[in-house]
């Protein structure tokens, strides 16, 4: 039988809370969350194509459960401030340990050393995840429809936008498309990815958009790795895209983010987004 990595995740992430709130309480981080006053602008910033046509999320990531170590040394700080002078508009961190071998102290790094809204990139589940997030300086964070009951997932979307932070809420199927759409959600990140196999797809996000509202704004997710994903996905309607690995394994953050930002520009009359 293959290996479900997403049930295997969650668990451990309900044990991984337990132990954290042994630590820190929530009302702690409830009063910490309540504090923040500096968040910067998520939704507002992939609202609008940016003056490449394309707006880029790049992400810091140190592994993966189906590809293993990608770069586990990296440097969360160094890497915010390539992705910022190649030009993306804002930086996701990975913040699982156990699985992707992040952590929070890569979101304080990454958002002490750039000017950028950042994500927190993690599998979210409890009001708790949500209060740590704002605490530790997250801008946003990812909520995933698939391992979310309706009721939990709007509880904690309102939870999220009650702090004043931005949620990019996750699909990957029509089903989930239907839930999302019920719970209000505005930024919508169509994973090309199923969490349960960590196969991926790079047609679904083109499929999936239609289903989304007007009023909501789509994100492409995994598997983007170079110019011709994006200028297929352009042709779809879609304009932002979450990138990490590619970004990561290319050696120069701030040229390979460059490249994909000039490729919207080649989906135009002009231009062929070629390094």
């Amino acid at each position: 039988m293959p290996t479900d990595f997403l049930t295997q995740i969650v668990q451990r992430k309900g044990h991984e809370i337990s132990q954290a709130r042994k630590v820190i309480s929530r009302d702690r981080l409830e009063a910490q969350a309540r504090q923040r006053s500096d968040f910067r602008p998520f939704f507002g910033t992939l609202q609008q194509p940016g003056p490449g046509g394309v707006n880029i999320i790049a992400e810091i990531k140190r592994a993966s459960p189906s590809k293993g170590d990608i770069c586990v040394d990296l440097d969360a700080s160094k890497m915010a401030d390539q992705y910022e002078k190649g030009g993306a508009v804002a930086v996701s961190v990975l913040t699982d340990s156990t699985y992707f071998k992040g952590s929070l102290d890569d979101l304080k790094a990454a958002r002490s050393a750039c000017t950028l809204p950042v994500l927190r990139k993690e599998f979210t589940i409890s009001r708790y995840q949500v209060y740590e997030a704002a605490a530790a300086g997250a801008d946003a964070i990812l909520l995933i429809a698939r391992i979310l009951s309706p009721d939990k997932l709007n509880q904690l979307y309102m939870l999220c936008r009650e702090l004043g932070m931005d949620a990019l809420v996750e699909i990957h199927t029509p089903e989930d498309a239907h839930i999302v759409a019920a719970c209000g959600a505005r930024l919508v990140g169509i994973n090309n990815r199923n969490l349960s196999t960590f196969e991926t797809d790079i047609a679904i996000a083109m499929d999936l958009v239609s289903r989304l509202t007007p009023d909501q704004v789509p994100v492409a997710a995994s598997g983007i790795s170079g110019p011709d994903d994006i200028q297929s996905n352009l042709s779809a309607g879609i304009y932002n895209f979450l990138v990490g690995e590619s970004i990561v394994r290319s050696g120069d953050p701030a040229r390979f983010i460059r490249r994909l930002i000039r490729s919207g520009s080649g989906s135009h009359p002009s231009g062929n987004g070629v390094a």
